[in-house]
């Protein structure tokens, strides 16, 4: 925007003068170069951390160190264990049950497990060993009783402590009231292990601890508690049986007693019984019952046949039909004879009389049947009497003997189980048994302090990789000519080493003294770069300008200028930077002859002339322009047309060099911008970050004519740390022709 409202300021008394388009310097004409990019993603690892090689080196140095000093400070810690066993389940799964015996056993070991991590035996262990302590302390303070008799008088005997004492004291901190075994539970939870040996039957118990004697005690003291605890239980609730059964055996014997007098008086009193009689009489009202089925039958039969013949000859039928039912081989006989014609009166009563003493043997045959059936179960009759009576009889008998029975069966079980719980209550079983209490180890569980080294320079070296890659991923500066063209997109003309001084002589020195030097070589190769190749009698501006006081510019700009002497011809130096006075009044004091009486700004107002503006330097062959301290730049430069003052520049000097302002101090730097015929933009090598620089540049390149070409220029650049990033630039070639 101020550069447009500059634009539009037309003056009075300026002629405004057309300025043919200059040519453009090979080198800047030509596309802008790529970034390195044939580098495999593992090759561009290898580089950046070799370029931190010593600082990797440094952190593996450290992480070794720091390991071992950990190690060495850290006291040894030995794990004392004690073992324990699981008695076998005492009884097997029931045939074709779906819990095997080794379940049962998983299960009572899982149950074992978890019951020795509860947080009540916790509990019941941290007493025990106070209970421990307090024991050792009395026992040690009855020896320093007896031993202060043979003390002389005023002379104290020295105090004693115990092992649990100091695993009280030292390890376990002192409880807070809110809960008075916090810490303690705390650190035996940390130090304890409880596991299974394989698929055994055995509990291993270990306690990791920097005293021996202290782990083996705590080992040895968690099994005893888990174990007499469970002893303890395990008789309280035989005790208990024990009672219950004590209680119900009078009661019991009591009810045995009745149920055999009843048994006795009842055998008296119904005399013997014949089991064999009994069971011979229902066998036999088995058979008759089965001749009564029958008969029942052939009596329906018999029935059913005579009363078919009644009603044929009732109904009228034929002498036929009732000969086939009646089926008699006589009848079928004369039946047949009457059927051969013969019609004797004789034939036809035989006939008649058959069937009448077939009618009267069928029902004779029927009243048979009846009078069997009859006879059958008046006989059974009589034997289901006989069978009622024996079982009346036995079944008083049979009520009260198994009643007997089942009494004295549980009457025997209480005495047994008595007798077992009273063993059991002597000697109590826990169902788990110590099989290897825990001694003080002598090997320790921690490693040695030397194998800490090697982990700890693998992860110190990692991490200092890790910072490495980081730091790079988030580094938003400027390194190399590619990188620089790519993020601000204008020519870098090359890389400025960094010089071991800033001072006006040193610098004429190293410019104009030592020409092989790699900042002479790289300042002059810059210069050559930077102005076009013309005739003898053209000359070139340079600006050059920043983006903060420390790029560099002015060091860039009288560098420049020492090495344009070189070239031929007058040389211009004109300062329009405020901000860095040092070096230009360094150079004013030690090579000029005189001061000036006019300025930058009484030239361009054309309040004298270029020759009474300027000041000689002649031992460095460069003349001297410079601002007035009390003139403001930015109202001189949007006043004035620069075009006639950079033809009379153009026609007196062979370079110009513009020591321009900061592009971060204001718009001067855009004003100025058309006053030269190459703008040249420092940026300092790692620092200036490219934002800021994308920032500027784009400020500048704003109101720089098309004509103008921009370029950026990559100063202090530290050779030996830029060549390992290995992006083969002309900073390598300072480095090979040093």
């Amino acid at each position: 925007m101020e550069g447009s409202i500059v634009s539009r300021i037309h003056l009075p008394h300026v002629n405004e003068m057309h300025v043919p388009a200059r040519e453009i310097a090979p080198r800047m004409k030509r596309p802008l170069r790529e970034q390195m990019d044939t580098q495999t993603p593992f090759h561009q690892l290898l580089i950046t951390l070799s370029r931190k090689k010593w600082f990797l080196l440094a952190m593996v140095i450290t992480g070794g160190v720091l390991a071992a000093l950990a190690g060495l400070a850290r006291p040894a810690l030995y794990e004392a264990t004690a073992q324990v066993i699981v008695d076998a389940p005492s009884r097997a799964a029931p045939a074709g049950g779906s819990v095997s015996t080794q379940d049962v056993l998983d299960s009572s070991i899982d149950d074992h497990i978890t019951m020795l991590s509860s947080q009540g035996h916790l509990r019941s262990v941290v007493a025990a060993l106070r209970k421990t302590d307090a024991l050792n302390n009395t026992r040690k303070a009855d020896a320093v009783t007896e031993n202060s008799a043979a003390h002389p008088a005023g002379v104290e005997p020295p105090k004693l402590r115990s092992g649990t004492a100091d695993l009280l004291a030292e390890i376990w901190p002192r409880s807070t009231p809110a809960e008075p075994d916090a810490a303690e539970l705390k650190i035996l939870r940390k130090g304890i292990r409880i596991g299974q040996e394989l698929r055994s039957r055995v509990i291993s118990v270990g306690f990791t601890d920097h005293d021996p004697a202290r782990a083996a005690l705590i080992a040895n003291t968690f099994v005893q508690v888990y174990i007499g605890d469970l002893a303890r239980k395990s008789q309280a609730s035989d005790r208990l049986e024990l009672e219950s059964i004590v209680a119900g055996l009078p009661a019991t014997q009591n009810s045995l007693a009745e149920a055999t007098d009843r048994l006795e008086r009842y055998r008296l009193s119904h005399g013997a019984i014949d089991q064999g009689a009994a069971d011979n009489a229902a066998k036999e009202i088995v058979e008759l019952t089965q001749q009564i089925s029958l008969s029942k039958a052939d009596l329906s039969a018999s029935e059913s046949r005579l009363q078919h013949i009644q009603d044929l000859r009732k109904g009228g039928a034929s002498v036929a039909a009732v000969a086939e039912t009646i089926g008699s081989p006589v009848l079928a006989d004369l039946l047949a004879r009457q059927a051969n014609g013969t019609t004797d009166e004789d034939v036809t009563n035989a006939i008649d009389r058959e069937i009448e003493q077939e009618i009267a043997r069928v029902a004779a045959e029927t009243n048979i049947y009846r009078s069997q059936i009859a006879v059958l179960q008046k006989r059974k009759d009589v034997l289901d009497a006989v069978v009622a009576d024996t079982a009346g009889r036995l079944s008083g008998l049979r009520a009260l003997e198994p009643q007997v029975g089942i009494l004295t069966q549980r009457y025997n079980d209480l005495l047994t189980r008595q007798q077992d719980l009273m063993r059991r209550i002597a000697s109590p079983s826990p169902g788990v048994r110590l099989l290897s209490a825990a001694w003080p180890p002598t090997n320790p569980t921690t490693l040695s302090p030397i194998f800490l080294i090697p982990p700890g320079m693998v992860v110190f070296g990692l991490i200092g990789g890790i910072f490495i890659l980081v730091r790079q991923r988030f580094d938003s500066t400027l390194h190399g000519e590619a990188e620089a063209e790519a993020a601000l997109k204008v020519p870098c003309l090359g890389l400025i080493p960094q010089a071991a001084t800033t001072h006006a002589r040193r610098l004429q020195q190293l410019v104009s003294g030592q020409q092989e030097s790699r900042y002479s070589r790289a300042v002059t190769a810059l210069l050559v770069a930077a102005a076009p190749r013309r005739a003898r009698d053209c000359s070139n501006i340079i600006l050059i300008t920043s983006c903060s006081e420390d790029d560099g510019k002015t060091e860039l700009a009288w560098s420049m200028a020492l090495a344009a002497t070189r070239l031929g011809g007058r040389v211009l130096f004109i300062d329009l930077d405020r901000t860095d006075r040092r070096l230009t009044g360094e150079f004013v004091k030690e090579f000029s002859a005189r001061k000036p009486h006019n300025f930058f700004g009484d030239y361009i107002n054309d309040r004298c002339a270029l020759r009474d503006a300027i000041a000689g330097m002649s031992a460095i062959g460069i003349d001297f322009m410079a601002l007035a301290p009390s003139e403001d730049l930015l109202p001189l430069l949007s006043s004035v047309d620069g075009s006639p003052f950079k033809d009379e520049l153009h026609s007196v000097y062979r370079v110009v060099i513009i020591n321009g302002p900061l592009g971060l101090e204001g718009p001067e730097a855009r004003l100025l911008t058309g006053w030269g015929d190459v703008v040249l933009f420092a940026i300092r090598w790692a620092k200036t970050r490219r934002s800021i620089a994308r920032g500027v540049l784009d400020l500048l390149a704003g109101d720089t004519p098309a004509s103008v070409p921009v370029a950026s220029v990559l100063t202090k650049v530290n050779l030996r740390k830029h060549a390992g990033y290995r992006f083969g630039d002309s900073a390598d070639l300072l480095l090979e022709g040093a």
